[in-house]
Protein backbone atom coordinates (compact mmCIF):
# COMPACT_ATOMS: atom_id res chain seq x y z
CA UNK A 1 0.00 0.00 0.00
CA UNK A 2 1.48 3.31 -1.10
CA UNK A 3 -0.72 6.23 -0.07
CA UNK A 4 0.28 8.43 -2.99
CA UNK A 5 -0.86 5.83 -5.48
CA UNK A 6 -4.10 4.93 -3.79
CA UNK A 7 -4.75 7.48 -6.43
CA UNK A 8 -7.14 8.26 -9.13
CA UNK A 9 -10.02 8.58 -8.50
CA UNK A 10 -9.86 7.73 -4.82
CA UNK A 11 -13.52 7.72 -3.83
CA UNK A 12 -15.46 6.64 -6.91
CA UNK A 13 -17.91 3.79 -6.41
CA UNK A 14 -16.76 0.76 -8.36
CA UNK A 15 -18.62 -2.26 -9.65
CA UNK A 16 -16.30 -4.81 -11.18
CA UNK A 17 -16.95 -7.58 -13.67
CA UNK A 18 -14.63 -10.54 -14.23
CA UNK A 19 -12.02 -10.53 -16.96
CA UNK A 20 -12.18 -13.44 -19.34
CA UNK A 21 -9.86 -16.10 -17.93
CA UNK A 22 -8.05 -18.65 -20.06
CA UNK A 23 -7.85 -22.22 -18.79
CA UNK A 24 -4.06 -22.53 -18.90
CA UNK A 25 -1.52 -20.98 -16.50
CA UNK A 26 0.54 -18.20 -18.07
CA UNK A 27 4.05 -17.42 -16.84
CA UNK A 28 4.70 -13.68 -16.97
CA UNK A 29 8.01 -11.95 -17.50
CA UNK A 30 8.93 -10.59 -14.07
CA UNK A 31 11.75 -9.20 -11.99
CA UNK A 32 11.91 -9.57 -8.21
CA UNK A 33 13.62 -7.17 -5.84
CA UNK A 34 14.85 -8.23 -2.39
CA UNK A 35 12.83 -11.45 -2.69
CA UNK A 36 9.66 -9.77 -1.47
CA UNK A 37 8.53 -7.35 -4.20
CA UNK A 38 8.23 -7.67 -7.95
CA UNK A 39 7.94 -5.92 -11.26
CA UNK A 40 6.26 -7.21 -14.38
CA UNK A 41 8.24 -6.54 -17.54
CA UNK A 42 5.73 -5.13 -20.02
CA UNK A 43 6.54 -5.03 -23.73
CA UNK A 44 5.09 -1.94 -25.42
CA UNK A 45 3.73 -1.27 -28.88
CA UNK A 46 6.80 0.88 -29.61
CA UNK A 47 9.22 -1.98 -28.90
CA UNK A 48 10.32 -0.82 -25.44
CA UNK A 49 9.98 -2.74 -22.19
CA UNK A 50 8.53 -0.96 -19.16
CA UNK A 51 8.69 -2.04 -15.52
CA UNK A 52 5.32 -2.32 -13.76
CA UNK A 53 5.47 -2.40 -9.96
CA UNK A 54 3.00 -4.95 -8.52
CA UNK A 55 0.99 -3.58 -5.59
CA UNK A 56 -2.24 -5.39 -4.68
CA UNK A 57 -2.71 -2.85 -1.89
CA UNK A 58 -2.34 0.15 -4.19
CA UNK A 59 -4.84 2.24 -6.08
CA UNK A 60 -5.57 2.72 -9.76
CA UNK A 61 -3.16 1.34 -12.36
CA UNK A 62 -1.15 4.20 -13.83
CA UNK A 63 1.70 4.84 -16.25
CA UNK A 64 4.08 7.70 -15.52
CA UNK A 65 4.64 10.49 -18.05
CA UNK A 66 8.37 9.73 -18.33
CA UNK A 67 7.48 6.21 -19.48
CA UNK A 68 5.10 7.61 -22.12
CA UNK A 69 7.98 9.77 -23.35
CA UNK A 70 10.38 6.80 -23.29
CA UNK A 71 7.98 4.70 -25.37
CA UNK A 72 7.31 7.65 -27.72
CA UNK A 73 3.57 7.27 -27.31
CA UNK A 74 2.54 10.85 -26.49
CA UNK A 75 0.31 10.93 -29.55
CA UNK A 76 -1.79 8.15 -28.01
CA UNK A 77 -2.53 10.08 -24.79
CA UNK A 78 -6.16 11.17 -24.38
CA UNK A 79 -8.14 13.17 -21.80
CA UNK A 80 -11.50 12.52 -20.17
CA UNK A 81 -13.51 14.18 -17.40
CA UNK A 82 -15.31 12.28 -14.65
CA UNK A 83 -17.43 15.33 -13.81
CA UNK A 84 -15.06 16.60 -11.13
CA UNK A 85 -11.70 16.75 -12.86
CA UNK A 86 -9.94 15.80 -16.06
CA UNK A 87 -7.79 12.67 -16.31
CA UNK A 88 -5.14 11.88 -18.88
CA UNK A 89 -4.95 8.25 -19.97
CA UNK A 90 -3.70 5.84 -22.60
CA UNK A 91 -5.63 2.79 -23.79
CA UNK A 92 -4.24 -0.57 -22.70
CA UNK A 93 -3.92 -1.75 -26.31
CA UNK A 94 -2.13 1.44 -27.37
CA UNK A 95 0.59 0.80 -24.78
CA UNK A 96 0.89 -2.97 -24.26
CA UNK A 97 1.90 -5.38 -27.03
CA UNK A 98 2.54 -8.43 -24.82
CA UNK A 99 -0.55 -10.63 -25.18
CA UNK A 100 0.28 -12.42 -21.92
CA UNK A 101 -0.36 -9.29 -19.87
CA UNK A 102 -4.03 -9.31 -18.83
CA UNK A 103 -6.17 -6.18 -19.25
CA UNK A 104 -7.13 -3.91 -16.38
CA UNK A 105 -10.53 -3.96 -14.67
CA UNK A 106 -12.35 -0.65 -15.09
CA UNK A 107 -15.01 0.78 -12.70
CA UNK A 108 -18.46 0.67 -14.27
CA UNK A 109 -19.03 4.24 -13.03
CA UNK A 110 -15.92 5.54 -14.79
CA UNK A 111 -16.70 7.37 -18.06
CA UNK A 112 -14.33 5.14 -20.10
CA UNK A 113 -15.33 1.51 -20.41
CA UNK A 114 -12.13 0.34 -22.09
CA UNK A 115 -9.05 -0.97 -20.28
CA UNK A 116 -6.80 2.04 -19.67
CA UNK A 117 -3.78 3.28 -17.77
CA UNK A 118 -4.32 6.63 -16.07
CA UNK A 119 -1.49 9.17 -16.17
CA UNK A 120 -0.75 11.05 -12.90
CA UNK A 121 -0.87 14.83 -13.03
CA UNK A 122 1.93 17.12 -11.82
CA UNK A 123 0.56 17.39 -8.28
CA UNK A 124 0.48 13.62 -7.89
CA UNK A 125 3.97 13.34 -9.36
CA UNK A 126 5.29 15.87 -6.82
CA UNK A 127 3.72 13.92 -3.97
CA UNK A 128 5.12 10.67 -5.34
CA UNK A 129 8.71 11.74 -5.95
CA UNK A 130 9.99 9.97 -2.84
CA UNK A 131 8.27 6.77 -3.91
CA UNK A 132 9.64 6.94 -7.46
CA UNK A 133 13.13 7.67 -6.16
CA UNK A 134 13.21 4.70 -3.81
CA UNK A 135 11.16 2.27 -5.95
CA UNK A 136 11.88 3.19 -9.59
CA UNK A 137 9.04 2.18 -11.89
CA UNK A 138 7.43 3.05 -15.21
CA UNK A 139 3.97 1.70 -14.41
CA UNK A 140 2.13 1.30 -11.12
CA UNK A 141 0.05 -1.91 -11.12
CA UNK A 142 -2.59 -1.34 -8.45
CA UNK A 143 -5.68 -3.14 -7.18
CA UNK A 144 -7.68 -3.14 -10.43
CA UNK A 145 -4.89 -4.76 -12.40
CA UNK A 146 -5.11 -7.83 -10.16
CA UNK A 147 -8.90 -7.92 -9.70
CA UNK A 148 -10.91 -10.31 -11.85
CA UNK A 149 -8.06 -12.77 -12.28
CA UNK A 150 -6.35 -15.67 -10.52
CA UNK A 151 -2.65 -15.18 -9.72
CA UNK A 152 0.28 -17.17 -8.41
CA UNK A 153 3.01 -15.19 -6.65
CA UNK A 154 5.79 -17.75 -6.25
CA UNK A 155 8.21 -15.82 -4.07
CA UNK A 156 10.78 -18.58 -3.34
CA UNK A 157 11.19 -19.30 -7.06
CA UNK A 158 10.62 -15.68 -8.13
CA UNK A 159 7.90 -16.41 -10.68
CA UNK A 160 4.52 -14.82 -11.41
CA UNK A 161 1.65 -16.67 -13.13
CA UNK A 162 -1.87 -15.68 -14.13
CA UNK A 163 -4.83 -18.00 -14.87
CA UNK A 164 -4.14 -20.18 -11.82
CA UNK A 165 -7.45 -20.63 -9.98
CA UNK A 166 -7.59 -21.95 -6.44
CA UNK A 167 -9.37 -25.28 -6.08
CA UNK A 168 -12.32 -25.01 -3.71
CA UNK A 169 -11.76 -25.91 -0.09
CA UNK A 170 -11.59 -29.61 0.68
CA UNK A 171 -10.57 -31.48 3.81
CA UNK A 172 -7.16 -32.00 2.22
CA UNK A 173 -6.39 -28.34 1.61
CA UNK A 174 -8.69 -26.31 3.85
CA UNK A 175 -5.97 -25.47 6.39
CA UNK A 176 -3.99 -23.54 3.81
CA UNK A 177 -6.87 -21.93 1.91
CA UNK A 178 -8.86 -19.04 3.28
CA UNK A 179 -11.44 -16.64 1.94
CA UNK A 180 -10.25 -13.50 0.20
CA UNK A 181 -12.38 -10.68 1.55
CA UNK A 182 -13.45 -7.98 -0.94
CA UNK A 183 -15.74 -4.99 -0.54
CA UNK A 184 -19.08 -5.43 -2.37
CA UNK A 185 -22.35 -3.60 -2.85
CA UNK A 186 -25.73 -4.95 -1.73
CA UNK A 187 -26.07 -6.88 -5.00
CA UNK A 188 -22.76 -8.68 -4.46
CA UNK A 189 -20.76 -6.71 -7.04
CA UNK A 190 -17.12 -6.19 -6.15
CA UNK A 191 -16.51 -2.49 -5.54
CA UNK A 192 -12.77 -2.48 -4.89
CA UNK A 193 -9.81 -4.82 -5.17
CA UNK A 194 -8.16 -4.48 -1.76
CA UNK A 195 -8.27 -8.03 -0.30
CA UNK A 196 -8.40 -8.97 3.37
CA UNK A 197 -6.77 -12.13 4.70
CA UNK A 198 -6.01 -13.56 8.15
CA UNK A 199 -2.75 -14.29 9.92
CA UNK A 200 -1.98 -15.43 13.45
CA UNK A 201 0.62 -13.68 15.60
CA UNK A 202 1.27 -14.58 19.22
CA UNK A 203 -1.99 -16.56 19.35
CA UNK A 204 -4.12 -13.67 18.04
CA UNK A 205 -5.94 -13.86 14.70
CA UNK A 206 -5.52 -10.60 12.78
CA UNK A 207 -7.39 -9.38 9.70
CA UNK A 208 -4.87 -7.87 7.29
CA UNK A 209 -4.66 -6.27 3.85
CA UNK A 210 -2.96 -8.51 1.26
CA UNK A 211 -0.38 -6.01 0.03
CA UNK A 212 2.32 -7.17 -2.39
CA UNK A 213 3.70 -3.64 -2.73
CA UNK A 214 4.13 -2.82 0.98
CA UNK A 215 7.51 -1.14 1.40
CA UNK A 216 9.68 0.44 4.04
CA UNK A 217 11.23 3.75 2.93
CA UNK A 218 14.36 3.70 5.04
CA UNK A 219 15.90 6.59 6.90
CA UNK A 220 19.69 6.80 7.17
CA UNK A 221 19.52 5.40 10.69
CA UNK A 222 17.17 2.67 9.44
CA UNK A 223 19.71 1.59 6.84
CA UNK A 224 22.35 1.37 9.53
CA UNK A 225 20.16 -0.55 11.96
CA UNK A 226 18.96 -2.97 9.28
CA UNK A 227 22.47 -3.31 7.85
CA UNK A 228 21.55 -2.38 4.29
CA UNK A 229 22.45 0.27 1.75
CA UNK A 230 19.06 -0.02 0.04
CA UNK A 231 16.69 2.93 0.06
CA UNK A 232 13.70 0.64 0.58
CA UNK A 233 12.84 -2.91 1.59
CA UNK A 234 9.84 -5.19 1.25
CA UNK A 235 7.73 -4.66 4.34
CA UNK A 236 4.49 -5.26 6.21
CA UNK A 237 2.47 -2.85 8.36
CA UNK A 238 0.79 -3.10 11.75
CA UNK A 239 -1.68 -0.87 13.61
CA UNK A 240 -0.32 1.08 16.55
CA UNK A 241 -2.69 -0.62 19.02
CA UNK A 242 -1.41 -4.08 18.04
CA UNK A 243 2.20 -2.89 18.09
CA UNK A 244 1.71 -1.57 21.63
CA UNK A 245 0.31 -4.94 22.69
CA UNK A 246 3.27 -6.74 21.14
CA UNK A 247 5.91 -4.67 22.88
CA UNK A 248 4.03 -4.93 26.18
CA UNK A 249 3.94 -8.72 25.95
CA UNK A 250 7.39 -9.13 24.41
CA UNK A 251 9.90 -6.46 25.47
CA UNK A 252 12.62 -8.71 23.99
CA UNK A 253 11.33 -8.37 20.40
CA UNK A 254 13.71 -6.24 18.31
CA UNK A 255 12.70 -2.64 17.63
CA UNK A 256 14.35 -0.59 14.87
CA UNK A 257 13.33 2.88 15.98
CA UNK A 258 12.52 5.64 13.47
CA UNK A 259 13.66 3.46 10.58
CA UNK A 260 10.74 3.62 8.11
CA UNK A 261 10.09 7.26 7.22
CA UNK A 262 10.66 8.03 10.89
CA UNK A 263 8.39 5.32 12.29
CA UNK A 264 9.41 2.19 14.18
CA UNK A 265 9.90 -1.26 12.67
CA UNK A 266 9.41 -4.34 14.85
CA UNK A 267 10.79 -7.81 14.18
CA UNK A 268 8.16 -10.46 14.93
CA UNK A 269 9.89 -13.83 15.41
CA UNK A 270 7.17 -15.80 13.65
CA UNK A 271 3.72 -15.59 12.12
CA UNK A 272 1.29 -18.38 11.24
CA UNK A 273 -0.69 -18.58 8.00
CA UNK A 274 -2.73 -21.74 7.60
CA UNK A 275 -0.61 -24.58 8.94
CA UNK A 276 2.67 -22.81 8.14
CA UNK A 277 4.89 -20.91 10.52
CA UNK A 278 7.31 -18.40 9.01
CA UNK A 279 9.63 -15.68 10.20
CA UNK A 280 11.12 -13.49 11.35
CA UNK A 281 8.85 -10.86 9.80
CA UNK A 282 9.37 -7.10 9.91
CA UNK A 283 6.36 -4.80 10.46
CA UNK A 284 6.31 -1.02 10.42
CA UNK A 285 3.88 0.89 12.62
CA UNK A 286 0.93 2.79 11.15
CA UNK A 287 -1.81 4.70 13.02
CA UNK A 288 -5.01 2.76 13.73
CA UNK A 289 -6.85 5.45 11.77
CA UNK A 290 -5.00 4.44 8.59
CA UNK A 291 -7.10 1.27 8.68
CA UNK A 292 -10.30 2.28 10.47
CA UNK A 293 -10.83 5.59 8.64
CA UNK A 294 -8.91 5.33 5.35
CA UNK A 295 -8.59 1.74 4.15
CA UNK A 296 -12.07 0.77 5.34
CA UNK A 297 -13.41 2.83 2.42
CA UNK A 298 -12.12 0.18 0.01
CA UNK A 299 -12.10 -2.96 2.19
CA UNK A 300 -14.71 -5.39 3.47
CA UNK A 301 -13.68 -4.90 7.10
CA UNK A 302 -11.40 -2.90 9.36
CA UNK A 303 -8.00 -4.57 9.26
CA UNK A 304 -5.08 -4.31 11.65
CA UNK A 305 -2.33 -3.88 9.10
CA UNK A 306 -0.97 -5.21 5.84
CA UNK A 307 0.87 -8.41 4.94
CA UNK A 308 3.59 -7.57 2.44
CA UNK A 309 6.80 -9.02 1.11
CA UNK A 310 8.57 -9.29 4.46
CA UNK A 311 6.06 -12.09 5.19
CA UNK A 312 5.03 -13.22 1.70
CA UNK A 313 8.62 -13.98 0.67
CA UNK A 314 8.37 -17.28 2.54
CA UNK A 315 5.41 -18.52 0.49
CA UNK A 316 3.99 -19.51 -2.85
CA UNK A 317 0.69 -17.62 -2.86
CA UNK A 318 -2.31 -18.25 -5.11
CA UNK A 319 -4.75 -15.33 -5.02
CA UNK A 320 -7.99 -16.07 -6.88
CA UNK A 321 -10.12 -12.91 -7.02
CA UNK A 322 -12.93 -14.67 -8.89
CA UNK A 323 -13.44 -17.57 -6.49
CA UNK A 324 -12.47 -15.24 -3.60
CA UNK A 325 -9.94 -17.71 -2.22
CA UNK A 326 -6.25 -17.48 -1.37
CA UNK A 327 -3.88 -20.40 -0.85
CA UNK A 328 -0.48 -20.43 0.86
CA UNK A 329 2.02 -23.23 0.28
CA UNK A 330 5.73 -23.68 0.92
Amino acid sequence: MNKVLLLIPALLTYSIGNSQINDQPVLLNSKFIDGGRFYLKIATTSGDTLLGYGDTGGGFTAVFPAAIDKAKLNSSVKTISDGNMEHSYIKFGDLVSDKKIPPIEIPFSFPIKESIFLIPDNKMLEEGQNLLKTIPQDIFLGQFFFLGKAWTFDYPNEKIYVNTPVIKKTKANEKNIQYLGLKKDSAGNKLFGHPSIKIIVDGDTLDMLFDTGASFILTDSGKTKLNTEKESLAGSFIARSVYDKWISRHPDWKIFSKSDMGTNIIEVPEIKIGQYIAGPVLFSVRPDEAWSEWMIKSMDKVVKGAVGGSALKFFKVKADYNNELIEFTR
